[in-house]
Formats: structure tokens, sequence, C-alpha cells
């Protein structure tokens, strides 16, 4: 009966699983509060849009830029492969708080040939010995393992963040290449109809050949951008549709988000002060640091770190002899103390809290530079709109005119019409670019600026139009 309970209790543990179900739970909590999107485990990928459950009807209109990080975060199969990460440190974890199955030595001498009588034995040496070091090891061990595993749940929340960037200015990409084509088909369009004016006109001797060649060359090199423009809307698509996970062939996908969204944004104080305590790279710092003080506390109790315990027995056959006894063995530390890995740990502490330091200053740093750059364009933008591209408007009107009238060239014409379309794609520049560091200022400060403008109504925060 006994040896039939140990079989089962062996078999038991033989069946137990390493289950992640409350540590991915808490990073989906976490995911939600920081992007306003779902995370699911495991979930089954789909290289078409079309494909993914609940997503077909919601998309029928076109895709928002919300809408695509929701998709990045639930298919993107980079992402997806990172969440087995968590379940590797779980089983870390188990392991680290395993105690190490008992073990058995048993020897058996049998006489090879008798010297006479009262000298052949047959005799059984048992020992069956339990490792009691276990008893502080495997604590202490636990202690790292469920740092560690803290370490990679942040990490992956940190993944998470970078995805949602980087699907953002992947999305913004997309409207910027487009309406950049948008904008070289309009100038190629009006330098076509003023090839065909000028052309009219020197049947009647008003333009030159200095004129035609002109505009011929500028014809060429426009059809040329074009081509490249279209490319640029291509691969700008090809990317947005790999952080999506769908394959890069499939249909064109309609985009619904403007490009020339402008979001408020908080004070600098109040985006350094959350991101300083609640990123997760700051996190993982600190983390560090209580990984290395457990560390140093195993290394500590790693003194005696292999000591065993248990009982012997022996038996001789030819001798009426049978004994039982205690057991033990250990290891003396005389020429090995642990010492240099106790120091080693303790380096990495001092390390851990050193990188503290340069991780805020690092924060700081990517939370100042896109927000002063987003400072600046929003006055450029707005420069451009209320200054550049009206005077640009008006330009065009008075040299068609002037020209209609033979007092200007229609050279002159044409070049305002470039100069104009020029400033048109610099404001689409301006705007991705805006966009994009919108998007770095999200992930620099770990959460949706979004979310901070939900808390600041009902705190009455100051916002930066």
């Amino acid at each position: 009966m006994k040896i039939f309970i140990a079989i089962i209790l062996l078999l038991l543990s033989g069946c137990a699983k390493v289950k992640i179900g409350s540590e991915f739970a808490k990073l989906e909590k976490k995911t939600v509060k920081l992007t306003g999107s779902n995370i699911v485990l495991d979930n089954v990928l789909h290289d078409e849009l079309e494909d993914i459950p609940n997503i077909k009807n919601k998309i029928a209109d076109g895709l928002s830029r919300d809408q695509a990080v929701s998709i990045a975060l639930l298919n993107n199969p980079s992402l997806q492969a990172d969440f087995e990460n968590l379940g590797i440190a779980k089983a870390d974890l188990v392991q680290a708080g395993l105690f190490t199955n008992p073990t058995t030595n048993n020897v058996f001498r049998f006489p090879t040939r008798s010297q006479g009588p009262g000298t052949a034995q047959t005799n059984i040496e048992s020992v069956l010995a339990f490792r009691l070091s276990d008893m502080w090891l495997v604590p202490v061990s636990k202690k790292v393992a469920e740092d560690l595993l803290e370490i990679v749940s942040l990490r992956i929340l940190s993944t998470i963040l970078t995805t949602v960037e980087d699907t953002k200015i992947a999305y913004d990409a997309c409207l910027a290449s487009e309406q950049q084509l948008e904008n070289t088909k309009n100038l190629l369009d009006a330098t076509k109809e003023l090839k065909n004016e000028i052309y009219y006109r020197q049947l009647y001797g008003y333009t030159s050949d200095l004129d035609k060649n002109l505009v011929d060359a500028s014809l060429g090199v426009l059809e040329t951008e074009l081509e490249q423009r279209q490319y640029d809307v291509l691969n700008s698509y090809i990317h947005l549709k790999k952080l999506l996970g769908i394959n890069p062939s499939s249909e064109q996908i309609k985009l619904t988000s403007k490009l020339n969204e402008i979001n408020a944004i908080p004070e600098i104080k109040l985006l350094e002060e959350y991101a300083l305590t609640n990123r997760p790279e700051i996190q993982i710092a600190h983390m560090k640091i209580r990984q290395y003080k457990d560390s140093i506390s195993l290394e500590r109790a790693r003194l005696f770190k292999d000591v065993n315990i248990g009982i012997t027995y022996k038996q001789d056959f030819d001798k009426p002899f049978r004994g039982w006894g205690p057991y033990i063995s250990f290891e003396i530390p005389f020429f090995d103390s642990n010492y240099a890995q106790v120091a080693k740990a303790e380096f990495h502490l001092r390390q851990a809290e050193k990188e503290v330091l340069e991780e805020k200053i690092k924060i700081k740093e990517e939370i100042r530079k896109p927000y002063n750059v987003i400072n600046a364009l929003k006055k450029e933008i707005n420069f451009y709109e209320s200054k550049i591209i009206p005077a640009h408007e008006k330009a065009i009107d008075y040299a068609y005119t002037y020209a209609a009238t033979m007092q200007l060239n229609m050279v002159t014409a044409y070049e305002t019409t470039i100069k104009f379309y020029e400033a048109n794609a610099e404001l689409i520049d301006k705007y991705f670019e805006l966009r994009t560091k919108f998007a770095q200022l999200e992930r620099a400060v770990g959460k949706n600026i979004d979310n901070f403008a939900t808390e600041a109504s009902m705190k009455n925060i100051k916002f930066i139009n």
C-alpha cells in the first residue's frame, strides 16, 4: 500500500502544469489602463483582416488608428511569441520552489571466490538521503525567481507600448504617403495644363522654345516623382500590415483617421512625474535592485549549499549483522566560501542602483525632446496654414491673372504653382512629424495622452493646445 501511494504521488507531480493565467491577467489589466486596448493569450492569428473575429463589421467603413492598435496587440506574431516568455519565467519560478528529490544509494557485494570458512560474505549497504540545504535555499531562490518573473512581465509591457508606438507611426506614414501622392498628382495635372497652354501660345509667338523645354523637363521629373510616391504608399502599407500581423499582399486597407488631428498635451511636469513612477522601464530598474538584494541573500545562504541527511542501512548475510543509523554529508567551506559570488551580486546591486538614476535621466530626455518639437511644430503648422499657404494661393492668382494678359511669363506662373505645392508637401511632412513625435511622447510617458485628458477633466489639470 505504501509503495502504491508513493507511485500515485509521483504520477500526480508529473501531471502538474505551469499556469500563467493570473500573471497574464495582471498584464492585461495594465495594458488596458495604459493603451485602452486588450491583449489575448494564445490568440489564434490570422493573416487577413476580414478573418479576424468581430473585426470585419467594425472596419466596414475603414480602419481607424485606434482599431489598428487593437488589431496589432491581438494579431502581431512577434508580440504573441513574446507572451510565451511569461510562461518560461513562471516555469523557472515553479522550479525554484521545488525541493530536490530524495536520493538513494545502494551497494550489493557478492563474493567472487571463497578463501575458506568464514571468509566469503554477501552484504548490502543502503543510504536514503534528503537535501537539508533546500530548507534555507529554496525560499530565497523562489524570491529571486519571483523578481525575475515580475521583470519579464514589465519587459513585455514595455514591448506592448513599443508596438503601440510603431503601429501609430506606421498608420500615420500611410496617411502621409497618400497625401504626398495626391499632392504630386495635383502638381502633375497643373504642369500638364501649363504645357498645353505654353504649346498653344507658341502658335501665336507668345512663348519660346525655352518655355517648352522647361515645362517638358519639369513634367518628366514629376512623372518619376509620382512613381516614387506610389512606391512609398505601397511600402508604408506593407510595414503597417506587418505590424498588424497580416499578409503584405492582402487587399489595400482603407484608413479613416486624419493626419491633421492635433491633440492637446498636459504640462511637462505632469508627464515626467507619471513616467518616473509608472513607466515599465523605471519599474524594471527598481525591480533589479530587489532582485540583486535577494541574490545576495541567496549567495550567502549557499555557504552550505549541499547538505544531505538521511538514514543508512547495512546487512551482512553470512554473519548475523544488521544495522541502521543516521547519515549526513556536507561540503566543508574551506577553500570556497562562495564569497566571490556574494561580491558579484553586490557589484550587480550597486550597478542597478546607478542604472535607476541613468533611467530617470533617459526618461526625462525622451519626454522633453518630442515635447519641445511638438510645441515648435504646432507653431510652424499654424504659420503655414494662416500665412504661407494663403500667401502662395494669392501669388498663384496674381501670376496667372497677369500671365493671361501677357504681363507675366507663363514660366513665372508655373514656378509660383510649384512653390505652392512644395509648401503643401512641407506642411504634410510637418503634420506627419507632429504625429510621430506625439506617438514618441506617449511611448516616453508610458501611457496614452488621451487617458491623461480623461483624468485631467476630473482633476482640473492644465493642458496645452
